[in-house]
């Protein structure tokens, strides 16, 4: 089986959980309480205003990489339920620059069947049982309600069987239930309510989802250029590298970030070894969480990297952010280990094009 074909068995069960959970929350939501009354301020938050804001969340993080961002499917990966082949297929495609667009492709889906499911189970309450949409609240009054449902049905202002008023407003706060006129207007508010749905959940996801499609799907599986050959007798250049640097670098005020995932014991040694000891202990990058924290801290960094792993560009785009030393770590079993000179010349030409990064090598500590 190919790499891809275990992604996208990984990819359809994050869907198909998603799909369950949104169809068991929206079922107890709309369910309501033991008389069947539903909240419809606390539909609105959950299915209408909190997509909303997620989908401007994503539009943002994408035009600004320091814009805060809500992603989940990276932390499911680190779950140990996840199988070791379809591990190894996520670090095939890290290697391939394929990782980043794969994550978001999969959010984007994933998000979308939860939407689904909520609307499933919407339609599936409605039709099996008598739903009163009520409101209920102490400070908020209908005519206080009324502009912000008006704001949130535009997009289907067109559409008059779907739109609130403020006659429907007052009839359905939960403090009117006995009143026996207006017991068939309950129900009234599941035009708005699907309308809410379409507009700010699905319609939102399928496009976001489309355009992430087309996003990965038009990467190479690829990117390293297929050798050409030379011309006969050409002799070869010497190939220009960055310079790394052996001696301890002299920092004061700084923040250690770990861009790779090393044992408590080694981590304390590195940490034992610098000549002063950082304000900040942060790890960063595929195995870290706190990597938005170290992006927002202005301070110099000693940026700890497995030798092994090839630099790429989610590594280029951190370090984009910031500026100070990049230390080279090779250990095996929580032994500090010789970085083979291989190794040292392929960071080096990563590091040619960094002006705010130099490369580091502690000897002492192998």
């Amino acid at each position: 089986m190919s790499d891809l074909s275990k992604l996208n068995q990984l990819k359809i069960g994050f869907i198909s959980l998603f799909f369950l959970v949104g169809l068991f929350i929206s079922a107890s939501v709309v369910s309501g309480d033991e008389l069947g009354r539903v909240n419809l301020l606390h539909f609105i938050g959950l299915f209408v205003l909190w997509p909303f804001v997620s989908c401007l969340l994503l539009v943002v993080s994408s035009i600004s990489s320091k814009a805060p961002s809500i992603e989940i499917i990276p932390w499911l990966l680190k779950l140990p339920v996840i199988p070791l082949a379809q591990k190894q297929s996520l670090l095939g495609l890290k290697k391939e620059q394929r990782l980043s667009p794969w994550l978001l492709l999969c959010s984007q889906q994933s998000v979308l069947a939860f939407s689904v499911g909520c609307l499933t189970s919407f339609f599936l309450v409605l039709l099996f049982s008598d739903v009163a949409f009520v409101w209920r609240s102490t400070l908020l009054s209908a005519s206080n309600i009324e502009p912000v449902l008006n704001v949130i049905a535009l997009p289907w202002s067109w559409f008059d069987a779907a739109l609130p008023n403020i006659a429907l407003i007052e009839a359905t706060q939960e403090n009117r239930m006995n009143d026996q006129a207006v017991q068939g207007q309950y129900g009234a508010w599941w035009l708005f309510l699907l309308m809410a749905q379409l507009v700010y959940s699905i319609i939102p996801r399928a496009i976001s989802s489309l355009m992430a499609s087309r996003q990965f799907k038009s990467l190479p599986a690829y990117l390293h250029e297929l050798p050409t050959k030379a011309p006969i007798n050409q002799q070869p250049k010497a190939p220009v590298l960055a310079k790394v640097s052996y001696d301890r670098p002299l920092l004061s005020d700084y923040n250690l970030c770990c861009w790779l995932q090393l044992p408590a014991s080694l981590l304390d040694k590195l940490v034992e070894s610098q000549s002063t000891e950082p304000s900040h202990v942060y790890h960063v990058g595929f195995h870290g969480e706190d990597e938005q924290v170290a992006v927002s801290d202005n301070r110099p960094q000693l940026l700890l990297v497995a030798a092994w792993e090839p630099p790429l560009g989610e590594l280029k785009d951190y370090l984009s952010t910031g500026q100070g030393v990049i230390q080279l770590i090779d250990h095996k079993e929580g032994v500090m280990q010789p970085i083979a000179s291989h190794y040292v010349d392929e960071w080096r030409r990563f590091c040619l094009t960094l002006d705010n990064w130099t490369l580091f090598i502690d000897k002492d500590v192998q």
